[in-house]
């Protein structure tokens, strides 16, 4: 029987390289995560003197005692996921999975409030106020698009901005429905459909006839009335609705707590004020779980329970 080789310590080096290896298997965003995570856990392991290649438990176990000081129980999670892969890549032994690392995480956990910040929804008062705001110009029809189809079809900004013309299907009384090819937690692209009302078709139509996009992505960057051919960067949905919200005179606490997730779960509250069911706006914005939408909509659910109680 053939004795495994020892890991060659020169290859440890090139862990970027590895995570290479994950190109089309996994998102780019999850690629960025593991990148970012692994390079905060090598450069501590540098500072402080310890080795990350391979890492011991205790080391693992020191390091999450370090970056809980400043960092979310989400993202501690993330770096241990980091550490893991890059192990696993290496075909080296997992210092994650041991109890001393499980300690240090409830320790750090036990520090840190549970409940993460919800983004401010927006709902369709406020889409309606930042529609409002945006110039009659190229970038204010795309604008209006971005608001109107991100709260109609509840995409995470990611699935937003890989939206693509050739999957737009017109349906009747103008209305349309588009693909949204794949999300966050639908790796492998079964994908599911997105209804768009007709108000919010004739924004993206007018957008799509301005800019001369007859296929390919829907959102694009502008610079100087150039309309690139690449998709917009999800990161820019987060600066369009600031700067729109800025536009709109809304209050700087307002434009601080908005995000690109936060017309998913401006249309989940609406849609749950209105009275539809849990089901089906788990149905029209692709979530695999009830525990993740109830958070969204709690604050709603509260809401209608008091004036119920009022009766």
């Amino acid at each position: 029987m053939t004795r495994p080789e020892e890991p060659n310590p020169r290859s440890l080096s090139n862990w970027r390289l590895q995570i290479g290896r994950l190109e089309g298997a996994y998102a780019d965003s999850t690629l960025r995560a593991y990148r970012a995570d692994f390079t905060a856990f090598d450069e501590w392991c540098h500072t402080a003197g310890y080795e990350a290649l391979p890492a011991s438990p205790e080391t693992v176990a020191a390091f999450i005692a370090h970056d809980a000081v400043k960092s979310s129980p989400a993202t501690l999670r993330r770096r241990l996921s980091g550490i893991r892969k890059v192990h696993r890549l290496l075909r080296l032994g997992n210092p994650v999975d041991d109890e001393d690392v499980a300690i240090a995480m409830r320790r750090a956990l036990r520090t840190k409030p549970r409940r993460q910040k919800q983004a401010l929804g927006l709902t369709r008062v406020l889409r309606d106020q930042l529609i409002a705001a945006c110039p009659e110009t190229l970038q204010g029809k795309r604008d209006r698009a971005v608001f109107a189809v991100g709260y109609d079809t509840l995409c995470r900004r990611a699935e937003l901005v890989s939206l693509r013309r050739e999957d737009l299907s017109p349906l009747e009384n103008g209305a349309m429905s588009i693909l949204v090819r794949r999300a966050k937690n639908d790796p492998f692209g079964d994908g599911r459909y997105g209804f768009l009302t007709p108000p919010t078709a004739r924004l993206l139509l007018d957008w799509l006839d301005a800019a001369g996009i007859k296929q390919g992505f829907l959102f694009r960057r502008i610079t100087r009335h150039w309309i690139g051919p690449g998709a917009l960067h999800p990161y820019s949905v987060n600066r369009i609705l600031k700067e729109a919200a800025k536009k709109a005179g809304l209050a700087p606490e307002v434009v601080a707590d908005l995000s690109g997730h936060s017309m998913r779960v401006g249309a989940a509250q609406d849609l749950m004020a209105d009275g539809l069911g849990i089901l089906p706006i788990m149905q029209a914005g692709g979530w695999k779980s009830m525990n993740v939408l109830g958070r969204y909509v709690e604050h709603v659910e509260i809401g209608l329970h008091a004036r119920v109680r009022r009766f």
